[in-house]
């Protein structure tokens, strides 16, 4: 059926370290909060869409042996990320460049939550598991054999509110040069961290959240708590002045 890995040479951002180098043995349930790491990606937030975050192999160390797979030699990356609601959430690596391996982990203690090599015949990985509200986990995005490259990390949740997120080019106005993201969350005020946790770096200024689902009493509040100004007629917390919602 396979396996040809596939090394591909893109190389990204230096980032902080994080957790134990965990080997398959007891490490594996130790807690991962007072030892750095290399390939620690950084905190995801409450963030939901597809994707959440893209990256690179490349280059990292091989810090995690997956749980489901007995032949792992490859670099990983790994990020913790918190339930914005109680519910099942499922977590893939669809859009990405090699043969992957992706697992969730507890937070405190390394266990797994549950671990995936290839999803529906593809190479690609894909987890789901429920969790409570704010139940922090680690997400580690590793490699069958010793393949590695870029990869997309994609979550996406049973339950929760559909909210679109707007940016823009500085200088440019909310209204041209936009770019949208979209996340899943429990209501605007886990919302808007969400979208700011997802903003492109190459669109610095965060516009507006619209509630897809239609506005609710509580949005307004939301809204105004987080510095936002709630704009009625399309169920948008505005960020950028009167202009910044479609």
């Amino acid at each position: 059926m396979k396996r040809y890995p596939v090394s591909i040479g893109a190389t990204l951002y230096g980032l902080l370290c994080f957790g134990g180098c965990m080997e398959q043995d007891s490490t594996d349930e130790e807690a991962t909060t007072n030892v750095e790491q290399f390939t620690f990606g950084g905190d995801l937030g409450v963030a939901l869409g597809s994707p959440v975050t893209t990256n690179s192999t490349t280059n990292r160390t091989n810090d995690y042996k997956p749980t489901c797979v007995s032949n792992s030699s490859a670099p990983d990356m790994s990020y913790t990320w918190t339930a914005p609601s109680a519910g099942t959430f499922t977590f893939t690596t669809l859009g990405s460049s090699f043969d992957t391996v992706l697992e969730v982990r507890q937070y405190n203690t390394g266990a797994s939550l549950g671990c995936n090599d290839d999803s529906n015949s593809t190479l690609q990985s894909a987890v789901s598991v429920s969790l409570s509200a704010g139940q922090t986990v680690i997400i580690v995005v590793d490699g069958y054999g010793s393949a590695n490259g870029t990869f997309q990390l994609n979550i996406n949740g049973s339950s929760g509110r559909h909210y679109t997120c707007g940016y823009a080019i500085a200088g440019y106005g909310c209204n041209n040069g936009r770019n949208h993201a979209f996340v899943i969350t429990l209501d605007m005020a886990t919302a808007v961290p969400a979208c700011r946790s997802v903003q492109p770096g190459s669109y610095p200024d965060f516009c507006y959240v619209i509630d897809g689902d239609g506005a609710v009493p509580s949005d307004v509040t939301q809204c105004q708590a987080a510095g936002g100004s709630w704009r009625s007629g399309n169920n948008c917390c505005n960020f950028m002045g009167s202009l910044s919602c479609p």
